[in-house]
């Protein structure tokens, strides 16, 4: 791995000792400033500069996300890891679009993934092989967006439909409309996101009034109307057929 200098943000110090020690294990000590409140990230910030983050979500004095907004208007290209005990807060870091979002205490493994996608956003992006964290019913889950046929909201609840099975996310569809938007997705309908790989043909009622968009897996979307002409336009360049 090529150099580069890691800032770690905790205010818990025995959380902190504990990550400093893990980072070590891919980076120097040397390269690891830490620090523990807002004060002393301005103080980092402005002596050495930070190629990646480590950011605890939950600050006494502000929040994670506070301090990233910080970070991106003191050095632009630093890549930010949010840290958090608490799952919960997932769906909303996803608004400041982070390499990665890690759980504590830090998994030594999980934490060497992390790392290779550090690597992978420093070169041309592959995207076929991002993973995104994605809140489920029993904690968060690595998917693949090229797993996902679609995305359904039934009920109360967001579907996940894979190749061969399915999975409950916390996300609204309008969360994972923004996290799918560089991965080949397309808002159908309001209760339906698909991936457009996916779509077989797209058909239409014999009075035109409601379309259907056919999948190679099998199943069928409805189409709303005020989606069809932006639909149309990216399937188009596909090849795939309107009937």
């Amino acid at each position: 791995m090529k150099k580069l200098n890691i800032l770690l943000i905790d205010d818990e110090p025995e959380s902190l000792n504990s990550s400093r020690n893990k980072l070590s294990m891919y980076v120097p000590q040397e390269n690891i400033i830490t620090a523990c409140n807002a004060v002393e990230v301005m103080r980092a910030i402005k002596s050495v500069p930070v190629q990646l983050a480590f950011v605890d979500v939950e600050m006494p004095e502000t929040d994670g996300f506070t301090i990233t907004d910080y970070i991106r208007q003191a050095q632009p290209g630093t890549k930010i890891v949010f840290l958090t005990g608490h799952v919960e807060l997932g769906a909303k870091s996803y608004d400041y679009e982070p390499l990665d979002f890690l759980s504590k205490p830090l998994d030594v493994l999980r934490l060497g993934r992390t790392f290779e996608k550090y690597e992978r956003s420093c070169g041309a992006r592959d995207v076929s092989r991002e993973r995104l964290a994605l809140e489920g019913a029993n904690g968060f889950m690595l998917i693949t967006p090229s797993e996902i046929l679609y995305i359904a909201h039934e009920g109360r609840k967001n579907i996940l439909y894979l190749e061969n099975e399915s999975r409950e996310v916390r996300a609204s569809l309008d969360e994972l409309e923004l996290m799918l938007s560089d991965y080949g997705f397309f808002r159908c309908h309001q209760s339906f996101i698909v991936q457009l790989r996916q779509i077989r043909s797209v058909s239409q009622s014999d009075f035109g009034r409601t379309f259907t968009a056919h999948l190679l897996s099998g199943d069928s979307l409805p189409v709303s109307r005020g989606k069809l002409p932006l639909l149309r336009q990216e399937l188009s360049q596909k090849g795939v057929r309107f009937v």
